[in-house]
């Protein structure tokens, strides 16, 4: 496969073959897991999922060495990432043929409120925004209605516009 529209033909058949599984009585829900491990000394903080490794930090301002992106900007890319699949997905169930995809998410933190220096300043990344970016044979009433999908299936979309409940507990270790 070699261009955009190759992979959404390829897309479409391996999501045929899943829905197949999907329909199952047995199926369920796919597991999700990350764990954050802090580095002594250095505050950096390698996040593992499944095999594979992402190491975050913060800038140097608030005692990080800037190697890796931040978790507020690790939002922003799961938010631009899954964005950018589930267009694939909307796109391979229409039979659209997109030439090139490219989803941009802006936003902003401001320390203020983390740090408790503003009593009244957001703690969460506020003002977040996409812009997808497409070129393909596709109209622009076809993209608004994909752009609709998009935004009902996306699932870090409505994580995000729908918040899911959080759950959480501290357990001791040995050191």
């Amino acid at each position: 496969m070699t261009t955009l529209p190759e992979y959404l033909n390829f897309k479409a058949q391996r999501m045929a073959a899943l829905r197949e599984k999907l329909a199952a009585p047995d199926a369920a829900p796919a597991p999700l897991c990350a764990v954050a491990r802090v580095a002594g000394g250095s505050g950096v903080r390698p996040v593992s999922i499944r095999e594979f490794t992402i190491v975050t930090d913060s800038a140097p301002a608030l005692a990080g060495y800037n190697l890796g992106p931040t978790a507020p900007e690790l939002l922003l890319a799961s938010l631009a990432s899954c964005l950018a699949h589930t267009y694939l997905i909307v796109a391979a169930n229409r039979g659209t043929q997109f030439e090139t995809l490219e989803v941009e998410v802006t936003g902003q933190i401001d320390f203020r409120g983390v740090l408790e220096v503003t009593p009244d300043a957001p703690i969460a990344p506020s003002g977040l925004a996409y812009v997808t970016r497409v070129s393909g044979d596709v109209s622009d009433d076809e993209l608004r209605q994909i752009r609709a999908e998009v935004e009902r299936l996306c699932p870090v979309f409505r994580a995000l516009v729908e918040p899911v409940p959080v759950s959480g507990c501290v357990e001791r270790t040995a050191s």
